[in-house]
């Protein structure tokens, strides 16, 4: 039956576009395709790359190319009308994160996709690693026990559960819910339509019970809630969100895990194989990852006419994206069928592909590679036994699973890197601060102050309705005192450095340490300074942080890492600011007084109102070292003027090569410094650049990238990524998302300095600047060499 309602197109030309592909006639979701699907996906792919299917009147991809590309053009194949395989589960589920597009999709992504980033996780990573570490334990003492109920549902349902933080009465129903949702996905067959009845009991519970009194404080489910009371989620979003946290965080993970035990069992020259070598703990999940493939399929809708593999596709047809059959292509994986743990982990399409993918696929990971790491030391032979299959129209997993440890008679501690290093944890763990005062210093441009606090939160203080360049005061207590914190020194950080802030809408946003950042070296009441500009075109960033960061409301960040720093040099020193650039600059010129160095800081504003810092100025004890440049025209801070023009002659070199340059600000502006600089003769290794922007996007300034390995040497354009180019100079990169999320794209730097833009490595990770997301940074320095 032909059931596609929205078709916009008259049936005949469907019939006329589909005249050239093959026809599958099974039925997808009958129970014996369920049971075992993987002779009909090969006999799919033979076929070719797309067929049409008669018993559900849907096109159906099956091969990993096609699929892949499918994915990644979200523009062609929409997800907004509804990801399931037929009309009234595209419906009955539409709006959620996996089916919608453009703003809403962004929105409710970020909102969800925050504490699920791999530098949030890091706070927990130890956590699930005991855990872990304890269940197998455990398991080990009871010999026989079930794979599925035992253990691969043990964590989800005891750690994330926790972190979803729904009351006790709804964490209870969270698999029968996640369960019915996937059938629903699939179609309106028996088990679809039995599933409406607990779908309808889940948004029950939702719109009665998961309200803010009901959810735990610091919980996923609960911070929606502040998101919407910060303006950052529409209010009409946050059931959508609130549903796809309950729904696909438990089913996923515990299919993934018991085919995990189950490939183990029967494959154990590759448990020893893993057992001598734990560095392949990810390879090994990402492999049964593929092989389970745990949501067989999702559909698109298209949004104009197109092709696929050249053959037609029609406007508005709905389009299954057959993932389980495209992770077992023979033309991509070698053996498919087979566990390989040395296989490529970062190949298979089983979290997706594309802005869709799979937004909790860190935690699964972390999960599933904390179970190993505690089962490499502690368990030797596995067993198991005959499966059930667990009969849902979209999830593919076992019901049960008999299974039986035997204890590791050997020491493999040495190998082993089960338990988490706290040290290195706690190097890269997000900071806690609340914002100790707000002034306006500038137009659009506001500073803040941060102090240290324990995890006590504050409640923000409203913004005043007027402007003023007097400090906000945090907000007081019900007995009119200041609120108590129990305060740990931040760490100490250089002139130049940067911390990253980690919104609650999900995005991250730098911003450079400004002011004195040794005024209380030695103590606790070590604070953070840093300035906000409001830019017109601001993607959301800096308009949270003006709506939002208010005294006595408290934020997280990276500890300060350091891509601008002061170099030591005999020579003068000249500091080049444009408007907001102003702030490492400032940070310098204090290090510079301090030190007793001879430097000079310019400012350039096109406006004494847009002049950041303009009350402090005649109090800067280098108030002499200080030149500002209004309007292309000079004057110090005795006022003095003079027509010359801002760029002409300011750098005089007695002694250029002993000279050094520092500059922030606009491309432009730091263009015209530059030529300056080396027209005065000042060597390019002592002339630095600070990249300047409010907000972070794929764009910045041009560069040349190498390719070592390639012996090909490219020039990367401002409007270009790097993932771009190499595609245009044919030289291939395995990615995924192409959004900075998965990872699949690092890529070693031989040379040069990263402009780190993706949300996968850790701060520490970054510092190192070992590897590159090639699909969405850049480059601080003018040449970039990568091992590519």
């Amino acid at each position: 039956m032909f059931n596609n309602a929205k078709l916009p197109t008259p049936l005949p030309t469907i019939y006329q576009f589909m005249a050239s592909i093959p026809v599958f006639e099974q039925d997808l979701f009958a129970d014996e395709f369920i049971r075992n699907p993987y002779p009909a996906y090969a006999s799919m792919r033979k076929l070719g790359p797309v067929v049409w299917l008669p018993s559900l009147g849907n096109f159906a991809v099956t091969q990993h190319h096609e699929v892949q590309a499918a994915l990644r053009d979200n523009d062609t194949f929409i997800s907004g009308d509804g990801v399931a395989a037929d009309t009234f589960g595209c419906d009955h589920l539409q709006g959620n994160t996996v089916a919608s597009d453009g703003q809403k999709h962004t929105e409710l992504r970020r909102a969800m996709a925050a504490p699920l980033l791999p530098g949030e996780l890091v706070g927990i990573k130890d956590t699930v690693q005991s855990a872990a570490n304890q269940l197998i334990d455990d398991l080990l003492k009871r010999g026989q026990f079930d794979a599925i109920a035992d253990l691969a549902q043990h964590l989800p349902l005891t750690i994330v559960t926790e972190m979803v933080g729904l009351p006790d009465f709804g964490k209870e129903r969270m698999l029968q819910w996640a369960a019915a949702a996937f059938d629903v996905l699939g179609v309106q067959n028996a088990r679809g339509k039995q599933a409406l009845d607990t779908i309808a009991d889940m948004r029950k519970f939702i719109q009665q019970d998961a309200t803010r009194e009901n959810l735990k404080p610091g919980s996923w489910t609960r911070r929606i809630h502040e998101l919407v009371d910060q303006g950052a989620l529409p209010c009409e979003h946050a059931p959508f969100a609130i549903r796809d946290y309950i729904n696909p965080s438990l089913d996923t993970t515990i299919s993934a895990t018991g085919e995990l035990i189950w490939q183990l069992a029967n494959n154990p020259q590759q448990w020893e194989k893993l057992k001598q070598r734990p560095d392949l703990v990810k390879n090994a999940v990402n492999e049964a990852i593929r092989l389970s493939t745990p949501i067989r399929s999702f559909s698109r809708h298209t949004s104009k006419d197109t092709s696929i593999a050249g053959h037609k596709i029609a406007r508005g047809s709905r389009v299954m994206m057959l993932f389980a059959s495209a992770n077992r292509d023979e033309t991509v994986f070698s053996n498919p069928d087979q566990f390989d743990i040395t296989r490529n982990p970062r190949t298979h399409l089983g979290f997706g592909s594309g802005v869709h993918m799979c937004v909790g696929m860190h935690l699964a990971q972390l999960e599933m590679e904390s179970l190993l790491h505690a089962m490499i030391t502690r368990v030797g032979p596995v067993t198991v036994g005959k499966p059930t299959i667990k009969m849902n129209n979209t999830i593919r997993a076992y019901a049960t699973l008999p299974c039986q440890f035997e204890p590791e008679t050997r020491d493999l501690t040495a190998t082993s890197t089960g338990t988490s290093n706290p040290a290195s944890v706690a190097s890269s763990a997000l900071l806690s601060g609340t914002i100790k005062s707000r002034t306006v210093v500038a137009n659009n441009i506001v500073c803040l102050t941060i102090a240290p606090i324990d995890q006590q939160r504050h409640q923000p203080q409203k913004l005043p309705q007027q402007s003023s360049r007097q400090p906000l005061q945090p907000p007081l207590q019900q007995n009119g005192t200041q609120p108590q914190e129990t305060q740990q020194p931040f760490p100490v950080a250089d002139a130049g450095a940067h911390i990253t802030i980690h919104l609650p809408t999900g995005m991250t946003r730098q911003y450079s340490l400004t002011g004195d950042l040794h005024e209380h070296s030695d103590t606790t009441e070590r604070t953070y300074t840093i300035a906000v500009l409001k830019t017109d075109d601001s993607r959301g960033g800096s308009q949270w942080m003006h709506n939002n960061a208010l005294p006595g409301s408290v934020i997280r960040f990276s500890n300060p890492q350091n891509h601008f720093p002061l170099r030591h040099s005999d020579g003068k020193v000249y500091l080049f600011a444009g408007g907001i650039g102003l702030t490492p600059l400032l940070s310098m010129a204090w290090e510079l007084h301090r030190q007793q160095r001879d430097f000079s800081l310019h400012i350039y504003v096109r406006s004494t109102e847009h002049l950041p810092f303009a009350d402090d100025l005649d109090s800067w004890p280098f108030r002499a070292n200080v030149t500002v440049h209004i309007n292309n025209h000079r004057r110090t801070v005795t006022n003095a003027t003079s027509n010359e023009s801002a760029l002409d002659k300011v750098i005089t070199c007695a002694n250029p090569t002993s000279t050094s340059v520092y500059m922030c600000g606009p491309a432009g502006f730091m263009e015209l410094v530059e030529q300056q600089a080396i027209a005065a003769g000042i060597a390019e290794r002592n002339i630095f650049r600070e990249l300047f922007g409010a907000e972070i996007d794929p764009d910045g300034e041009p560069f040349t990238l190498v390719a070592k390995k390639s012996g090909k040497t490219l020039q990367v354009p401002s409007d270009k990524s790097i993932l771009t180019i190499l595609r245009e100079a044919d030289i291939a990169v395995e990615t995924s998302c192409e959004n900075g999320v998965c990872g699949s794209c690092l890529t070693s730097v031989l040379e040069g300095k990263p402009d780190h833009r993706d949300m996968v490595q850790t701060e520490t990770e970054k510092s190192t600047d070992v590897q590159i997301a090639v699909c969405c940074s850049r480059s601080l320095s003018r040449r970039l060499t990568l091992d590519i």
